[in-house]
């Protein structure tokens, strides 16, 4: 089938017709025999199309997964007929938005003298089509409550702000399941490759299969949350959003703790000098969270992606033999900061650019070259341009190694 054969058949037929097959006159190489579709002449409708997406895109072959266009459209498929379902449901209330709604010039009148009813049960309504400003916008009052609730019990304003990051193509138990999910796609080649640790079949296969990359993560970060976080790190309660980073679309989860021990705090506001202050949260950081600014780093060290790479990275905790060492090898490898035009930015005025997390100022346009925080003997709490107070531990040794 060619390409212009695929488009007319696309456009003539309806999803919303149940009688229709649209996935599979619209895309036949993954429908081969023409079953599996929404509607089925034989079977009918499916009962629940989330779970039959869900099964096309955990499908062992990865076909379904690996076609970008035939995941959009479903995801949007999806998306259109929640938002439908949720309209009928409020249109139809008639104790919600009522029989008549109010035309757009009545309600640019309502707005006018300051009458949000009707926009409030708008926005109220759209809280549950992800990614729309009112689902970020309930999100939002979703953490305020959180948080008023656990002061009001006496356990304290969150203290901690932690990111956990994806290592998808170091995890030597997620090439296991890689391992596997290729040998069930019938990829040889492509099992051979990641049994011999090649580096770019990881990544070739962390990019085949992101749903599976996506769950491990988040069941590897529960564990971590519910045993190093909050026996280690004393986190008792905690609110996490899960991201994805623009561009690779990683996955990524930024989280607010509240710490178990908040004597610390206590300490903090009775403190009378700046001196003072910096001396109880570093108590804090190095006692408490074990943190520290102060290691011996090779800067211009770059990452060894080869199958006998010794990077620490690739190992498990349990195969540490020397926790020291460990511990520095994994801040040369993922905490130390070299500039680019992220931090740097770009004005367009083609001049030397400052870092905007205070790593220095290039010495020329393009080069990147800053040279770092400058050392301290004492840790200190500063204030940088913005007018924001930051706590930097004391730095004696490299200048580009990120506090930790």
């Amino acid at each position: 089938m060619n390409i212009d054969t695929h488009c007319i058949l696309a456009a003539s037929n309806s999803e919303y017709d149940s009688t229709e097959q649209v996935f599979v006159n619209a895309y036949p190489w993954l429908f081969p025999g023409g079953i599996g579709d929404v509607y089925d002449p034989i079977r009918g409708k499916v009962k629940d199309i989330y779970e039959w997406a869900k099964h096309l895109l955990r499908f062992h072959d990865g076909r379904f997964l690996q076609d970008q266009l035939f995941v959009l459209y479903v995801f949007n498929m999806l998306q259109r007929h929640l938002n439908n379902t949720q309209g009928n449901f409020f249109f139809k209330d008639k104790n919600f938005l009522g029989r008549n709604p109010p035309t757009v010039e009545e309600l640019q009148e309502q707005i006018r003298q300051g009458d949000f009813s009707y926009i409030n049960k708008l926005r109220y309504l759209a809280k549950g089509i992800r990614g729309s400003d009112s689902f970020w916008r309930g999100k939002t009052e979703e953490l305020e409550a959180w948080i008023d609730f656990h002061i009001s019990r006496g356990n304290g304003p969150p203290t901690h702000f932690a990111t956990l990051s994806c290592a998808e193509n170091w995890w030597p138990d997620l090439r296991r399941l890689m391992i596997k999910l290729e040998r069930q796609r019938g990829d040889r080649d492509q099992v051979r490759l990641l049994e011999e640790n090649d580096f770019t079949a990881m990544c070739k296969s962390a990019r085949r299969f992101t749903v599976y990359v996506n769950d491990f993560f988040m069941k590897r970060s529960r564990v971590f949350l519910d045993t190093v976080v909050k026996n280690a790190m004393g986190i008792e309660h905690y609110w996490a959003r899960v991201e994805f980073a623009p561009g690779r679309g990683q996955i990524h989860l930024h989280l607010l703790g509240i710490g178990k021990d908040k004597s610390y705090l206590n300490d903090f506001y009775k403190a009378k000098t700046e001196d003072e202050k910096a001396k109880v949260m570093e108590t804090y950081a190095t006692s408490v969270l074990d943190m520290t600014a102060d290691v011996e780093v090779d800067e211009t060290h770059v990452t060894d992606t080869s199958s006998d790479s010794i990077s620490p990275l690739k190992h498990r905790f349990s195969e540490c033999y020397n926790r020291k060492e460990d511990v520095r090898m994994l801040c040369q490898e993922c905490m130390v900061h070299q500039c680019n035009n992220y931090c740097l930015g770009d004005d367009g005025k083609c001049k030397p650019r400052e870092c905007r997390f205070d790593y220095g100022k290039e010495s020329e346009y393009g080069k990147c070259d800053t040279a770092g925080k400058r050392r301290i003997e004492t840790s200190l709490i500063v204030m940088n341009k913005r007018g924001v107070e930051h706590f930097q531990m004391r730095r004696t040794k490299s200048r580009k190694a990120v506090q930790h």
